[in-house]
């Protein structure tokens, strides 16, 4: 089929251009979507080393270790390595599993099944799992990480967690969770409705549009006793670091590849060469889909990332100087800017993804994104204050608590009026 295809594609460029030059241009093109086509078939053949999709229906006792856990509102999700592959496994939201431990599971092993309009098979071929367990017999049996680095990482962001909990009650520790690295699963329904009625569940989701506003902010506070070169390397270093303490999932490194490209967008459009922006982007984005073709169809944070960025770079140079009333002081004019031009570029996204899009929504993203980074610095530093006092953490965490009910009840304002 693919000869077949190149053959027809071949004939096809001769008998439509006639130039030279055309025709070289068009044949690279089409040479690169062939290539895209073999790299996404080869990415796709993954599951012949799979051995767990073999099983789909039996009930199997299995051994592995977890790479990744995540708590949803009533279930956790875990990742499980397995000497048949990695599996899926949704259990009850305690007692909890972190990175390291070492598993026994019993259950039946499955297809991952379609939810709703969403195809979560696919979404889950991307990380090369291709089967789950549900509510499976769970047994731990010792705790031993494959990589020493990731394991003191992610302890430091469990016992973060925990300081965050103490300072903040709830929904407010679990928004704040959300924002600083999209864990905002377990939060409450009603209220992540709200969120998503009013086209603002984006900030409780990892992407590069989160880290971006959070570097805008950096940027801004450096700005005022720093050089403008030692601002922006102080900026990004703020970005690298936030990647480490997020564990350095893949979801993290990628939206900080974007975040830094944002920044790099803005500094590009406020010296006078924005083109040079989206062809970084572009080229950051072509390096990550050769990686995982997956990314480009099935990774929504990815997408969300790659056009929240893309409208930083196009439009938040401009917006800037249309809002030329708000104060620069810490940050408000860029990341009302920024959250305008991210909101412009996602909202195609949004709606093809099935969320209801509110006509406020561009007026709710500009009132509460400005909001995110402070509420994750004041929670950074709150959570990391408890290890020296409590008291201290309370008081630096107090601004988040103060924001996000700011966020709470203008969301929930605007979700009531539709």
């Amino acid at each position: 089929m693919l000869a077949i295809g190149m053959i027809v594609g071949f004939l096809l460029i001769k008998l439509w251009t006639s130039d030279v030059h055309r025709t070289s241009d068009v044949l690279i093109l089409f040479l690169c979507f062939l290539l895209g086509i073999l790299r996404f078939s080869g990415f796709q053949g993954n599951v012949v080393g799979d051995q767990l999709h073999n099983h789909y229906g039996e009930v199997l006792n299995i051994k592995g270790a977890v790479l990744s856990s995540e708590e949803k509102s009533k279930s956790s999700q875990i990742i499980l390595e397995t000497a048949l592959g990695r599996l899926l496994i949704v259990s009850r939201a305690y007692p909890e599993y972190k990175y390291g431990d070492l598993l026994e599971v019993k259950g039946g092993v499955s297809e991952p099944k379609p939810y709703g309009d969403f195809d979560i098979k696919s979404y889950l071929a991307k990380d090369k799992i291709y089967a789950e367990m549900i509510f499976p017999e769970i047994k731990r049996a010792g705790h031993e990480p494959r990589n020493k680095i990731l394991a003191v990482l992610f302890g430091f962001k469990e016992r973060f967690e925990d300081n965050l909990g103490k300072n903040l009650p709830e929904p407010h520790a679990m928004l704040a969770q959300g924002m600083l690295w999209g864990k905002g699963g377990a939060a409450d329904p009603a209220l992540i409705e709200a969120f998503r009625k009013t086209g603002t569940v984006h900030i409780l989701v990892l992407s590069g549009y989160n880290i971006t506003v959070v570097g805008i902010f950096l940027l801004a506070v450096f700005s005022y006793i720093l050089p403008s070169a030692f601002a922006w390397a102080f900026a990004i270093l703020g970005i690298i670091l936030f990647t480490l303490m997020t564990g350095a999932e893949p979801a993290a490194v990628r939206a900080s590849i974007m975040a830094v490209i944002g920044l790099f967008a803005l500094r590009a459009g406020r010296l006078k060469s924005p083109a040079d922006a989206p062809r970084l982007l572009l080229w950051a984005a072509f390096l990550m889909v050769l990686w995982n073709p997956m990314y480009l169809r099935f990774d929504r944070g990815f997408q969300l990332s790659f056009m929240a960025t893309l409208g930083l770079a196009l439009l938040a140079s401009r917006f800037e100087k249309i809002f030329r009333f708000l104060p620069k002081f810490l940050g408000v004019r860029e990341s009302a800017s920024a959250s305008l031009a991210a909101q412009i570029f996602v909202l195609p996204l949004l709606v093809s993804w099935g969320n209801s899009v509110s006509f406020w929504s561009p007026l709710v993203n500009v009132l509460v994104v400005g909001a995110v980074p402070l509420i994750m610095l004041s929670g950074f530093f709150g959570g990391a204050a408890v290890f020296l006092s409590q008291s201290l953490g309370a008081a630096l965490a107090a601004p988040a608590f103060a924001f996000i009910s700011y966020q709470i009840y203008i969301v929930n304002f605007f979700a009531s009026l539709d």
